[in-house]
Formats: structure tokens, C-alpha cells, sequence
């Protein structure tokens, strides 16, 4: 395990007042290894060894033109590639983060897990993952984000009493993304992001803007799918130091959790939906942290 977790009894938080109502807000604290440092030079540096940005070179060409000493984008000038690849090398050398990013995307290569190394500092990220009752359109139940605190990982989440607390818990959350640049998930690009957007939508409400999103799911997906069973995050936790799970909740029993809730009003039955979150986002700097290491440490 990376890191240990504050011992306190559990409890469900504290009761807060917005101008749109009242939720409940929950913080639990984890304490973490520092994330390696990584010097933005090397990233930059490793990026450009990838023949394979320029159009018209595959795996195998590049294969052949490294055996051929070309071994990064700027020894390409002596090819017919020396136009692109001067294009692609400029980008990576001189562009702005955003302007990598933007490369990679438009090459569909947003899984390359070198990226990784340009996220910046630890201060700017925002981890997010969020628990719904299942079904498309329906509320957000659970908020999860998570921010790095000198050497911790703070989880703050927002959670629903009743579903008409779900416009405060949206827009408590809203306010942390106001303060980070850098939104890490694991398949937030596909699901908690959108999923986020199109409720705020639902009240009026415009979207999260952040500058990067660093979805590790795709990333997890090229370093290890020949290593690990699947790449769930509950499986990949099996194989990095992680914090712990008990007994854990399956993603898919958290709507029969809280429609068992809902029933009861018996706030304790939803411990074990609020620890699932907890740890969701928490080993997400974790999983980010090893990453990191596993590529520049």
C-alpha cells in the first residue's frame, strides 16, 4: 500500500447550505508518497523518439529507419518524411502542453502513457469519479473529488439525501473544478465528464472547463492489458500499491444500494457506496503516482 488512511470513526459528514439547497459533504484524508518528479524537457524528449507521429510511418518503417540511425523526429531532414516531421518536432519541442495534447488527439493517440508526464504539478489536479442510480439522464447520487494537499490526497464528496439535493451537490462540485487545471479519472471521458455536464445542463447550469483531461483508463489499458485480467480499476488495484479495499461494493449495486436507502432513510446503509467512492478517487493519484514512476522514475 502507498499510503495510509486517517483512522477516524466513519460518519457521513456535515450538512451544508447552498443558495440552491442543502447536501451532505463528507472529507476523508490520505497520505501519499510525493509523485516523481518529472522534467518536462525529458518528456519532450522522449516523445520525439516516436517515429510513428509523422504520417506515413507505422511500427515496422520506423523499425527499419532507427535500425537506419534515425532515431527522433529531427534526424527525419534527411527523408523524403523532412517537412511533417519538422511540423510534428516543432509542436513537441516549442508547442504548449494544451498543443501536445491537441497532436496526440488528432492523431486518435490520446492513450500514449508518456503524456503522462505532462500534467504538471500535483497542486493542479482535480481527481474525479462520481456514483449514479444507473440509468441514462438520472441523478448523480455521489460526488467524489479529490485534491493533492501537501502530500495528501484530500477526498471531498458531495452526497444526496434525497434527490432533490442533487443541484447543490452539482454545484459545490463545480467549484472545485474553478480551481484545478488538470481533471484525472478513469473513464471520465466517456462517462463521469459527460455525465457531469449534461445534469448541469439539465438546471440551467453551464459546463466544467478545465484545461487537460488525463482519462488513466486508456493509458492503464496500453501498459498492462497483456499483464492484468481486465483493466477495471478494481482489478488493476490488485496488481499496484494501492489503499486497500474491504469489502468492497460492485459499480453496478450502487442504484439497489441507495433504492434500499431511499426505503429505509437509514443514511448508514449507504457506508459501504460512500467508501467505494472514497477509494475510487484516492487510488486514482495512486495509480497516476506508479505510472509516473513505472515511465520516468
Amino acid at each position: 500500500m502507498r499510503g495510509t488512511k486517517d483512522t477516524a470513526d466513519f460518519s457521513f459528514g456535515e450538512e451544508v447550505e447552498t443558495a440552491d439547497g442543502f447536501c451532505l459533504r463528507k472529507e476523508t484524508v490520505f497520505h501519499l508518497m510525493s509523485r516523481p518528479s518529472v522534467d518536462e524537457d525529458t518528456v519532450r524528449c522522449r516523445l520525439a523518439e516516436d517515429l510513428t507521429l509523422v504520417p506515413g510511418i507505422g511500427k515496422v518503417r520506423e523499425a527499419d529507419l532507427k535500425r537506419r540511425g534515425f532515431e527522433n523526429l529531427r534526424d527525419l531532414e534527411r527523408t523524403r518524411f523532412k517537412n511533417a516531421a519538422e511540423d510534428v518536432a516543432d509542436i513537441i519541442e516549442y508547442g504548449t502542453v494544451k498543443e501536445i495534447l491537441n497532436l496526440y488527439s488528432d492523431l486518435k493517440r490520446n492513450s500514449e502513457p508518456l503524456l503522462l508526464g505532462l500534467l504538471g504539478d500535483a497542486g493542479t489536479h482535480l481527481y474525479f469519479d462520481i456514483e449514479t442510480l444507473g440509468m441514462a439522464h438520472a441523478p448523480i447520487i455521489l460526488f467524489g473529488i479529490g485534491e493533492i494537499e501537501h502530500g495528501t490526497v484530500r477526498v471531498t464528496q458531495y452526497l444526496l439525501r434525497d434527490i432533490d439535493e442533487e443541484l447543490p451537490a452539482l454545484m459545490l462540485t463545480k467549484e472545485h473544478f474553478k480551481k484545478s487545471s488538470v481533471v484525472i479519472s478513469y473513464n471520465g471521458r466517456c462517462f463521469d465528464i459527460p455525465y457531469l455536464n449534461n445534469r448541469l445542463a439539465f438546471y440551467g447550469e453551464r459546463e466544467v472547463r478545465f484545461n487537460v483531461h488525463a482519462d488513466l483508463l486508456h493509458p492503464t489499458r496500453r501498459l498492462f492489458r497483456d499483464e492484468f485480467p481486465d483493466c477495471r480499476l478494481e482489478t488493476v488495484e490488485e496488481y499496484i500499491p494501492t489503499f486497500a479495499r474491504g469489502e468492497d461494493v460492485p459499480g453496478y449495486l450502487v442504484p439497489v444500494y441507495y433504492q434500499n436507502y431511499l426505503k429505509s432513510k437509514n443514511i448508514r446503509t449507504l457506508r459501504p457506496v460512500v467508501e467505494h467512492n472514497t477509494l475510487d478517487v484516492a487510488n486514482l493519484a495512486c495509480l497516476l503516482n506508479y505510472e509516473t514512476e513505472l515511465l520516468y522514475g
